[in-house]
């Protein structure tokens, strides 16, 4: 029967128990890294390149907090300019209001009036005073016998000034 078992496993992988058996185990050795211990010099080197690093780190975290620092004090200090120049502005318009109340009572119709009868001695107009112009005719004008009688030269030169004027208006 060993033989057909034998037979079968070579002729059949799915019985083959041979793969289920434990394999002896080989021990691979790992080479082993020796490091030699830096030199005195190399450790000192690196110490000190820690320390530089950390002082570096120091600072660079000491001027950010500084410009940090600086920065709000003059966001302060311009915080508390504007607060002054919008105070100042409420007290200069609050002026202007008061000026422009004081100016409005002085040049009041009333104190006009005043003025003009008392230190002027000015009068209101009655209706004798006024005079009504009729423009419905048109333009006209009538000469005098006291109004001056132009000569040839006058009316030449009235033109030639008409005419100057004319063209300076163009």
């Amino acid at each position: 029967m060993q033989n057909q078992a034998g037979a079968m496993s070579r002729s059949s992988s799915a019985y083959d128990l041979r793969r289920f058996q434990k394999k002896p185990q080989q021990y691979n050795r790992k080479p082993r890294l020796s490091v030699a211990r830096p030199s005195t010099i190399a450790r000192a080197r690196a110490r000190l390149l820690t320390v530089f690093k950390v002082c570096a780190a120091l600072a660079v975290l000491t001027l950010v907090v500084v410009t940090m620092l600086y920065s709000r004090a003059m966001l302060t200090e311009l915080n508390q300019q504007v607060s002054s120049a919008y105070s100042k502005l409420a007290e200069e318009k609050s002026e202007g209001i008061r000026l422009q109340t004081e100016l409005e009572s002085i040049i009041s119709l009333r104190n006009v009036e005043e003025y003009a009868t008392q230190r002027l001695g000015m009068s209101t107009m009655d209706k004798s005073q006024i005079t009504f112009l009729d423009m419905s005719e048109g333009d006209q004008f009538e000469i005098s016998d006291k109004s001056p009688r132009q000569t040839l030269m006058d009316r030449v030169r009235v033109v030639l000034s008409d005419l100057q004027e004319y063209q300076s208006k163009e």
